[in-house]
């Protein structure tokens, strides 16, 4: 019985890897003795009770001394294989300390953190209330001393482009500009075109701007505003007079001081016009009274307008007498392009 208790033992020693221990010559020395200690006096208990099986029974008086020695050995070994699963559990403790330090935070708080730090990041970048609305516009300019100077409409964060032409849409050289308060916009020239680049540096500014071109001695005065619900992206000023790269007309002197060419130009339909069908060309026509109004890039030959307004991109605005027939020059080709318009009835 006893030596099926022993081969027990050390089988349950072998499974909480205490024989291992004992055998590993890298184990300390206190524990490796211990150990080969406990294992010596469960053999050698296991011996001696088979003695004593054998021995008359007045020489097995002592068998309670030993029965006392195995408890001893079993506690001791209890108390080591605690130890040992201790250990473990100490280990264990340590390794999932580590990973809370260096990933503190599951995938699931990652991915929300990251997702919150994006919205805030996009509501930190977007301005206050509703972006401005950008447009291009075209502007007669009147050098007159009673005359109001023009706004162009900035916003912060946005390029404006401001172009100078003649009467006749040519380019018009800019020769130099002064700003009224430099430190809240910024002005971008290359010397030599006629077209400024215009900042607001910051939000609810106001300033002027004094344009000098080449060859006019009046200088053209604008004011510049930020903060506006709209921002002017383009803006063309044009300036009454004929300037260094004009382009006379065949019919005559262009109108520069008709507000209607201008925003027909634009692509405003006049007050008032009725819609006209043009088949045979790129153009628009509207109907106004007596009066017939086109925007087109070609050039109108025949019947003779009365007055025409042109713009740098090419484009036309003319004022003539109603004809259901219009013809014109594809610019840059001797071709005629036969327009005919419905509605006039």
């Amino acid at each position: 019985m006893n030596k099926i208790l022993y081969f027990i033992l050390v089988l349950m020693l072998s499974g909480y890897g205490i024989l291992a221990r004992a055998a590993d010559p890298m184990s300390s020395g206190g524990e490796q003795t211990k150990l080969q200690q406990m294992l010596m006096q469960l053999k050698q208990s296991s011996t001696t009770a088979g003695a004593a099986s054998e021995t008359p029974a007045e020489t097995q008086a002592v068998a309670p001394t030993q029965s006392s020695s195995q408890k001893s050995l079993f506690k001791s070994l209890k108390s080591a294989s605690t130890a040992t699963v201790n250990a473990d559990n100490m280990y264990d403790d340590a390794f999932s300390g580590v990973v809370n330090q260096m990933l503190p935070m599951t995938p699931e708080q990652i991915i929300r953190l990251r997702k919150l730090f994006s919205e805030t990041q996009e509501a930190a970048a977007a301005p206050a209330g509703v972006p401005p609305r950008p447009a291009t516009t075209s502007v007669l300019v009147n050098l007159s001393p009673q005359a109001t100077p023009p706004v162009i409409r900035l916003g912060a964060g946005y390029i404006t482009s401001l172009v100078l032409m003649d009467s006749t849409g040519q380019a018009w050289p800019i020769e130099a500009y002064s700003i009224g308060d430099p430190t809240a916009f910024n002005i971008q020239w290359d010397k030599k075109g006629n077209t400024l680049l215009i900042q607001a540096l910051s939000f609810y500014k106001r300033s002027n701007l004094a344009i000098i071109l080449k060859g006019l001695n009046t200088p053209v005065m604008v004011t510049l505003l930020s903060g506006q619900e709209a921002v002017d992206y383009r803006v063309d000023l044009r300036v009454p007079g004929m300037g260094p790269n004009a382009v006379y007309v065949q019919n005559g002197l262009p109108d520069v001081a008709n507000p209607v060419l201008l925003d027909v130009l634009n692509g405003i339909p006049p007050q008032g016009g009725k819609a006209l069908k043009v088949l045979g060309g790129d153009c628009q026509a509207w109907l106004v009274g007596e009066k017939l109004f086109l925007r087109t890039s070609l050039d109108v030959i025949s019947p003779a307008w009365k007055a025409v307004m042109n713009s740098m991109d090419g484009m036309h605005a003319y004022e003539l007498q109603p004809a259901p027939v219009i013809l014109a020059l594809q610019h840059g080709k001797d071709k005629t392009i036969t327009l005919t318009l419905e509605g006039l009835e």
